[in-house]
């Protein structure tokens, strides 16, 4: 079995996410594709990298993010990081032909983005963006019944994803709230129901946007005291079309009052349709149009089919299909994909190249939202 070295920079909500998806994976895959190591953590300050290696288990922690990526033991990063440190993590990384394992958005600015494809040509490594809600087996069986033809030509589709953390005003925020640090529901909450939707029936050329800023001033998470101005969204809604003509909404939104994590789509077609709840996580919904009508409603309706645990093997055996899931287990998933991929040699999936086209279809969708027009959308 191949061994491979695991160094984790930043250690917030989604770098503790990316080191409990490592020490899960063994108990859900048996066997895993490789045997990981977390050997280094970085962190701002040398109390939190000294704290992150304690929880994680970590053989070393530093606050200087070269010392894990130049380290001859590390042969994997996660970059979990704020948006705007990403590109420097991801140039130097690319550079020392590390695996990447990036968290959404890629970087900070399309400038930052277009620099990132360049430095991908002659790379060896694999790479991949943690794009998790394509990992459920809802998810999954969603895309096999649309690759299978099962609900025939989208006639629409509705997405949105919806929080409800920034509808107090007086309620600190932190760098998601600002643009210089890439922030913003668009980039943030966006970029996982755009992914989800383009990768089911996408992809998308051309939307109309329009966005909403709740507070323009807020006290800082980060400095105590001090009032920051709010420069990106904390809501928006997108109309959507395909070069086939369907169309669809996008919605997005950190001021639903009663939202805990509400990631919900349909899709409409000619022959049947698909709903997905994230509150849901256990069912997919399925319409087939094609099943017989009649007296009492024949054998025609909604099918709710319980797709629980039962992911591919060697994934599924543990706790068991039957088990309920959770949030976590997505991103147990998205993990196992990106370790194979590396075991295997195929490219990473959703790959650096897909978060870099999301990330422009994102800022397609903040020019429209800041000029009221419909922008045409960039393919892949």
């Amino acid at each position: 079995m191949s061994m491979l070295g695991v160094g984790v920079l930043g250690f917030g909500f989604m770098g503790r996410t990316h080191t409990l998806a490592h020490q899960a994976l063994p108990y859900y895959y048996d066997p895993p594709p490789a045997d990981c190591r977390l050997v280094a953590v970085c962190e701002a300050t040398a109390e939190r990298a000294a704290a992150a290696k304690r929880l994680g288990g970590f053989q070393r922690c530093t606050t200087d993010p070269h010392e894990v990526i130049g380290a001859d033991d590390v042969d994997v990063i996660h970059v979990c990081t704020p948006n705007r440190e990403h590109f420097g993590a991801i140039q130097a990384a690319i550079a020392a032909g590390k695996h990447l394992y990036v968290d959404k958005p890629v970087t900070a600015s399309l400038a930052e983005a277009d620099q990132v494809l360049a430095l991908l040509k002659g790379y060896a490594g694999t790479a991949q963006v943690a794009l998790q809600y394509r990992f459920f087996p809802a998810t999954l069986k969603a895309r096999q019944l649309v690759q299978a033809g099962a609900i025939g030509p989208v006639t629409h589709f509705h997405g949105w994803y919806f929080h409800s953390g920034s509808v107090d005003p007086a309620k600190a925020v932190n760098w998601k709230s600002t643009g210089a640090f890439g922030g913003g529901v668009i980039r943030d909450l966006g970029s996982h129901i755009l992914d989800l939707l383009g990768w089911l029936i996408g992809p998308f050329s051309s939307a109309c946007c329009v966005s909403r800023i709740w507070s323009p001033r807020r006290p800082s998470l980060d400095s105590p005291g001090k009032m920051i101005d709010i420069d990106v969204e904390d809501a928006a809604a997108a109309l959507l079309r395909c070069s086939d003509g369907a169309m669809g909404v996008l919605e997005v939104s950190k001021i639903a009052t009663g939202a805990e994590d509400e990631l919900r789509l349909e899709i409409h077609g000619r022959w049947g349709a698909l709903r997905f709840d994230l509150m849901q996580p256990n069912y997919l919904e399925f319409y087939d149009a094609r099943q017989a009508d009649g007296d009492l409603g024949g054998a025609r309706g909604w099918q709710r089919l319980a797709t629980v645990q039962r992911y591919p093997k060697p994934g599924g055996a543990f706790p068991g299909p039957k088990f309920s899931l959770g949030w976590i287990r997505s991103h147990i998933h998205s993990l196992y994909s990106f370790l194979e991929a590396i075991v295997t040699g195929r490219p990473g999936s959703p790959s650096l190249a897909e978060g870099i086209h999301l990330q422009k279809c994102l800022e397609a969708l903040r020019e429209s939202a800041a000029t009221g027009a419909w922008v045409d959308l960039p393919q892949p």
